[in-house]
């Protein structure tokens, strides 16, 4: 969920503008760019509270619906160990997931190899290692359905399941490779800064993900034993994270592109926010809890690479998008 990526420009010139009215969003919360607040992935609990991910800080930071933030959770980056013990040399915290007891799932890309994997952290702050990953690995989006986890791998360009629900001697999770289907894979010649597996969301039993590297979103059946069916491609568009409707509609959240497009099923495109509208990086969104579920939350990473709003400030934010369509059902 972060990194580079534009939507492809075949598809770009297809995209109908339809820039929501002012009277439709809002933002609702500010972070602070010094401060190395970067909000890259979001959740929404059914009691109204906003989860983000600050990924430089490694904080989880919540937002009461009265708009009170606090800090949730402070996960282990281990930046003083050097060199960096991960492929990518650096820490930072990316994808996050609720499931229905309101624990947060974190992937931790943590300087240290024995923390660099995915974390469990409870309403109460409490944190465990969940599952260790290999160093190589770059854990990005992430979601939970039925007991399991499903990863996003942007490195090693295939999605990880761990069986939550059960531990180990080691007190850890069985992990497992889920797929490595060839949709996921890197181009030949993919892109500089381009992320492979991104963002992560399940829909109806399958999962989707985006695959910034390709512009492509692929969909998988998610078998009745947990296994993964083929893969498919379900949309042609460059994306960080996104979130469903209960109709099916995609939200795309296009980070660089500072665009938020909505995707039907059949693949038509309607731009509905733009850098007008005060994005900042847009990359992930969520749609609210019980009766605030068709609004759509949407995360403005607003990273210190990425090209700056001018002339405007760096905002990153959450913002609030009245959809008017039920958001899908998570935990």
């Amino acid at each position: 969920m972060r990194k580079l990526f534009l939507v492809p420009l075949a598809v770009a010139c297809t995209l109908v503008v339809a820039s929501a009215s002012a009277a439709d969003v809002e933002t609702i919360a500010f972070f602070d760019f010094a401060a190395s607040e970067h909000p890259e992935s979001i959740q929404v609990d059914r009691h109204g509270h906003i989860y983000v991910s600050l990924a430089p800080r490694g904080e989880i930071r919540k937002i009461a619906p009265d708009g009170a933030q606090s800090t949730l959770a402070f996960l282990p980056l281990h930046q003083e160990v050097q060199p960096c013990e991960n492929s990518a040399g650096s820490a930072s915290i990316a994808g996050i997931a609720l499931d229905h007891q309101h624990n947060v799932y974190v992937n931790v890309r943590s300087c240290r190899a024995a923390d660099f994997g995915i974390w469990k952290v409870t309403p109460d702050g409490q944190q465990s290692l969940v599952a260790n990953l290999p160093g190589n690995a770059s854990p990005n989006g992430i979601a939970y359905h039925n007991g399991s986890l499903y990863v996003a791998d942007s490195a090693l360009a295939l999605v990880w399941r761990v069986q939550a629900r059960r531990v180990q001697a080691n007190g850890q999770s069985p992990v497992r490779l889920w797929t490595v289907d060839s949709l996921l894979r890197h181009p030949p010649s993919p892109p500089p800064g381009f992320p492979g597996p991104n963002g992560l969301q399940i829909f109806r039993d399958e999962l989707y993900v985006s695959v910034s590297s390709r512009g492509h979103v692929v969909a998988f059946p998610i078998n009745a034993d947990g296994s993964a069916g083929p893969g498919r491609v379900h949309a042609m568009i460059g994306l960080d994270d996104f979130a469903f409707d209960v109709q099916g509609n995609l939200y795309a959240m296009t980070n660089f592109f500072n665009t938020v497009v909505r995707v039907t099923p059949d693949g038509a495109t309607e731009t509905l926010l733009t850098l007008e509208d005060g994005l900042d990086g847009p990359s992930s969104g969520a749609f609210g809890g019980e009766n605030d579920r068709k609004n759509l939350y949407i995360a403005n990473a607003a990273f210190s690479f990425a090209p700056p709003p001018t002339p405007t400030p760096r905002r990153p934010s959450v913002m609030r998008l009245h959809i008017g369509i039920r958001g899908e059902p998570r935990p």
